[in-house]
């Protein structure tokens, strides 16, 4: 067995030179969830032409414009969720339960009292729920490839000595493997490869819970031009938690067993910009379209890593190594986004809109602090390069309709559907210095989303209330197979190769919605 090598650590926790953000965690980004008012929600989010409402300034900032009165309004969101993993020899279900304060705006229209040229002014303030991150996520499979091979093929390409904390270059993935008695040299210590103490796994579990939202503060003008004509834009500030506590583990024939825990926590701050209009060529038809620009994120991400091996050791009955605390800072640009919607009035008595949004995922971009310095790989080359070439633009259709069944009652309904964010092979890039182990592959498969609610207004007051469903696929492993070193010296990456998917993932979500106005 290998040698007990005794490293003597700083009080201050050591960080490595990279932290390694890439694909999986920019898809996370990507997309929103469609979540604001009930009366938006029970459109499908689709009133990009129609208007009126503040949650649909996040869509398009000239809706602002159909205002004629100010308003006052507050949303609260209940949420069931299910989870449920489906593996070739297994189907696991988590259950989870979250309570938002979903949306809060204040919108102030100052009328002119014409009713042509410049008719109005609209302002608003509007705190919305972009993204809710709650997840439990159980996956449980029989004679699923190792993590444990996995590890030791990483590994390959250094030697026993280089493999401590000290060494800026070497993975944590390749310390937590080796300093938990995973794998050993094949050939001693001068050996670069390596082979893992327990073969033929057997079994395999994750458990992975996330927490965490995305929310944005969004400040909004628009004017209406002699009631044809509608001009807005705005500023919003967002602001991103997530965290990711999981386990992944694996039993060997020979009663062994390795469990590896990883805590990954993410937030930021970001900025973005929406300009819009929408047209109104006929009584009965309203056209739009906007555009909104990246959201520019300062990001800080926090790690801690710790393996525990059953078994694994012939000295030891049980090992356990843990990272140090580690930490790294970046810049994130979220995708653009464009927007096309068409709605219909007919009368007094319906209102239909479809809305068409394109976001250019594979404009999304890391970017790191300067450094001084010289043998510094550019930043995030391979991250960006990843992101190009796996990620996809997405295309979200959504419709929504609204029905007076009375003068004060409405009736609503909406669908919406949007397409996969990843290529079908999307897998992760770890660089040879990176203090990340956690290696899930999550891919995202589309969304659907259908909804169903009814407003009731009386004197100035209003009520809404909505049930909506949505339903997130994504294909899942829990690491990268098939990974093999490329080299360059200290500067190789992990070149992933073909896999097949441990199991495919359906997260369903019921939301409860009731919103509350005043109209004055």
């Amino acid at each position: 067995m290998k040698r007990i090598i005794i490293f003597l650590n700083c009080a201050l926790c050591i960080v490595h030179c990279a932290f390694s953000q890439g694909l999986m965690d920019a898809s996370r980004m990507a997309n929103t969830d469609i979540m604001g008012t009930a009366r938006y929600m029970s459109m499908a989010g689709s009133m990009g032409a129609l208007g009126g409402d503040p949650s649909a300034v996040l869509d398009n900032p000239a809706a602002l414009g159909i205002y004629r009165s100010s308003e006052l309004s507050f949303t609260l969101n209940a949420t069931p969720s299910v989870s449920l993993a489906t593996s070739p020899t297994n189907a696991v279900k988590q259950n989870d339960f979250f309570f938002n304060f979903n949306q809060l705006s204040y919108v102030v229209s100052l009328q002119t009292g014409k009713d042509v040229g410049y008719v109005s002014s609209n302002f608003s303030f509007t705190y919305n729920r972009l993204k809710d991150f709650h997840r439990q996520t159980s996956v449980a499979a029989n004679g699923t490839p190792s993590m444990t091979n996995m590890i030791a093929d990483f590994t390959n390409g250094f030697y026993p000595s280089e493999i401590h904390e000290d060494n800026l270059y070497v993975p944590y993935m390749s310390i937590l493997g080796y300093q938990g008695y995973l794998m050993d040299p094949m050939a001693g210590p001068d050996s670069m490869f390596y082979t893992p103490y327990a073969y033929n796994a057997n079994r395999m579990a994750y458990r992975g819970e996330e927490s965490g939202r995305i929310d944005e503060y969004n400040f909004s003008y628009a004017a209406n031009v002699g009631h044809y004509l509608y001009i807005g834009a705005s500023l919003g500030l967002q602001t991103l938690n997530y965290q990711l506590i999981s386990n992944s583990g694996e039993m060997y024939d020979n009663g062994a067993s390795a469990i590896l825990k990883n805590i990954f926590s993410t937030s930021g701050v970001g900025c973005n910009l929406r300009i819009g209009v929408i047209a109104r060529p006929v009584a009965w038809m309203r056209i739009g379209a906007s555009f909104q620009s990246p959201t520019w994120y300062n990001m800080t991400d926090g790690y801690y890593a710790k393996i525990v091996g059953e078994g694994t050791s012939a000295d030891y009955a049980t090992i356990e190594y843990s990272t140090p605390k580690s930490h790294s800072n970046y810049r994130f640009h979220s995708p653009l986004k464009a927007q096309a919607s068409v709605g219909f009035v007919i009368g007094k008595v319906a209102l239909i809109n479809i809305d068409y949004q394109y976001a250019n995922n594979p404009g999304m971009r890391f970017k790191g602090e300067k450094s001084d310095y010289i043998f510094a790989e550019p930043e995030f080359v391979y991250e960006n390069n990843e992101i190009k070439q796996q990620s996809l633009a997405t295309h979200t259709i959504k419709a929504g309709a609204e029905f007076r069944i009375a003068s004060q009652f409405s009736f609503r309904a909406g669908a919406a559907y949007r397409t996969p964010n990843l290529t079908d092979n999307a897998t992760r890039t770890l660089l040879d210095n990176t203090t990340r182990t956690d290696m899930e592959v999550f891919v995202d498969k589309g969304m659907f989303y259908a909804s169903g609610g009814f407003g009731y207004r009386y004197n100035g007051f209003g009520i809404d209330i909505t049930y909506a469903y949505s339903q997130q696929n994504q294909a899942f492993s829990p690491f990268q197979q098939g990974a093999e070193i490329l080299g360059n010296g200290y500067y190789g990456v992990i070149n992933p190769q073909p896999q097949n998917h441990l199991a495919n993932i359906k997260t369903m979500r019921h939301n409860a919605v009731l919103t509350i106005l005043y109209k004055f």
